[in-house]
């Protein structure tokens, strides 16, 4: 079974992309951001990630980080803006895949399963 962690700034946001993720057998560990430690990542060992709706700078902190620490596990962005300039300054960072809120869930499913590496 395929497994993403969620980052996430609120539990709601996160049960919703659960439930979502949930209905096509993937296991999914959510975590607040506030909690997040580089060191889950290692323990957890994420098929992908999820960072969903973080703050602008911080989301950007974290996203650069991932990337940097774990470069072939494929991360994939949730945001409240569709704003042009931060979808593209999110991808120059390491993001994968980037969808604005709100979004087909259907979509979401399709665009994660892309991202998967092969089971």
């Amino acid at each position: 079974m395929q497994r993403i962690l969620v980052i996430h700034d609120d539990t709601g946001s996160e049960r919703a992309v659960s439930r979502i993720l949930g209905t096509v057998n993937y296991e999914v560990i959510g975590i607040l951001h506030d909690s997040f430690g580089i060191d889950f990542l290692h323990t957890t060992q994420p098929n992908l990630v999820v960072l969903d709706s973080l703050p602008t700078k911080s989301g950007q902190d974290l996203c650069r980080r991932i990337k940097n620490e774990f470069r072939t596990v494929p991360l994939f962005v949730l945001a409240a803006t569709n704003d042009r300039a931060d979808v593209s300054l999110l991808l120059n960072l390491g993001a994968d895949d980037y969808m604005a809120k709100p979004f087909s869930p259907r979509e979401f499913q399709a665009r994660v399963h892309r991202r998967l590496p092969p089971a």
